[in-house]
This record gives C-alpha cells, structure tokens and sequence, in this order.
C-alpha cells in the first residue's frame, strides 16, 4: 500500500510540474506590450485618445482614417513623451465609419468607431 501511494504522489508530482512548466512558458513567450492606449466619447460627443508607452525612444503616431482609407487626421508625437493625451474634434467629420490607429516602433493599436446623423424628433402639442 505504501509503494502505491508513493507511485501515485510521484506521479501527481511529475505531472503537476509538466503543467506548470508548459504555463510558465506561455508567459515567457508572450509579449509584453509597449504602448498602451485608452480612446473613449466624451461627454461633449468628442474622442479622448490618451497613450502611454513604456520608452520615450521612439516617436508616436495617431491616425484617422474614413472606410474609404483617407487620412482625415494624422498627428506625430515627439519621443520624449511617454504619457500624453489628445482630444479629437469629430464635429466636421461627416457620417460613416473611421478608424483610429496609434502606433509607435513596432507597436501599434487600432480602434474604430462610427458617426451617425443627429435623429431630429417632433414634438407635436394640441393646445
């Protein structure tokens, strides 16, 4: 009975530390990522896009591009700012859909988001 419990308990060890070597190496193999972004609506119906990179060596670039692939917005940030933040205008900006890339070296992030007409409601009053 002894043998068999120490057979099991090897075995369990053996096992275990399989697993939680093959998920340690998961971790190691992923990478980490060097540019973190936040893009969101306002209250006031405009964009804030705020970026924070873990260097400063590199310059960063956001983007504005309609379906159709025209650059509608396209602003370089010097290097030297790793935490920055941006407020972008959309009230010239006709309806449709557009798309937001901010990349920086070998980085880059990409959200899209979409305009739509104001809807205009009667109001109809019997007086």
């Amino acid at each position: 009975m002894k043998t068999y419990i120490k057979n099991i308990a090897v075995a369990f060890a053996f096992v275990a530390s399989f697993a939680f070597s093959a998920h340690a190496d998961d971790k190691a193999t992923k990478k980490a990522s060097v540019l973190n972004t936040g893009v969101y609506i306002n209250k006031n119906g405009k964009i804030n896009v705020f970026v924070d990179k873990l260097n400063s060596n590199s310059n960063t670039t956001i983007v504005v591009k309609n379906s159709a692939g025209d650059v509608v917005y396209r602003e370089v940030v010097e290097k030297d700012l790793q935490k920055f933040g941006r407020i972008l205008n959309v009230d010239e900006l006709t309806a449709g859909k557009y798309e937001i890339k901010v990349s920086s070296k070998n980085d880059s992030q990409t959200k899209s988001f979409q305009l739509s007409e104001p809807v205009v409601e009667r109001v109809v009053t019997i007086k």
